[in-house]
């Protein structure tokens, strides 16, 4: 078995990548959108972060976590929980689950592990923000980041954090020193 390593560091700002089991493609349909806001803001409420794009089988999210708290994996958890309750109680569909995904009791909604980068500094947070709304364009959903309803990118261009035309030009945005394989 993989030895997976996470790097707990109290106020730290991370970047995740979440994927749908099976990359089911259902993320974006009003249902699990909806269910994914509850399950987030009921998470927030107990334990506050921010910023997030959702894809159609996966989402990323960048977080700066309070002082005094490492712990995000308990907020996936929570998320990961508070939404599969809610979307298969509405009626969501779950993929196939395995033999040990029924011994362990896991739904077919999520796989079971996230991608986490601890944002070393602020080049290294700049390139994840972006990449963060970027990535609708990258998987072709869009030929615009603007264009995209499901990204915080809305509200950074009315924060003046990015011009609306960002991301637009004939070339793709490029991510130099980021591990895209990895993050998806």
């Amino acid at each position: 078995m993989p030895d997976y390593r996470r790097y707990y560091v109290a106020e730290a700002t991370v970047f995740f990548t979440l994927v749908t089991h099976e990359r089911r493609p259902f993320l974006t349909d009003r249902l699990a959108r909806r269910c994914l806001r509850l399950a987030l803001h009921k998470v927030m409420a107990q334990r506050p972060f921010a910023a997030i794009v959702l894809l159609p089988d996966h989402l990323h999210a960048l977080w700066t976590l309070p002082p005094g708290d490492s712990d995000f994996s308990i907020r996936w958890r929570r998320i990961k929980e508070e939404f599969t309750c809610a979307f298969l109680r509405c009626g969501g569909k779950e993929g196939r689950r395995s033999s040990s995904r029924r011994r362990r009791k896991e739904r077919g909604v999520w796989q079971r592990r996230f991608y986490d980068h601890v944002i070393r500094d602020e080049r290294d947070f700049e390139r994840h923000f972006d990449y963060v709304h970027y990535n609708p364009v990258k998987h072709g959903l869009v030929r615009r980041p603007r264009d995209w309803p499901y990204s915080s990118f809305h509200r950074w261009v009315k924060l003046d954090h990015y011009p609306l035309e960002w991301g637009c030009g004939p070339e793709p945005v490029q991510f130099a020193g980021l591990d895209e394989d990895a993050m998806e």
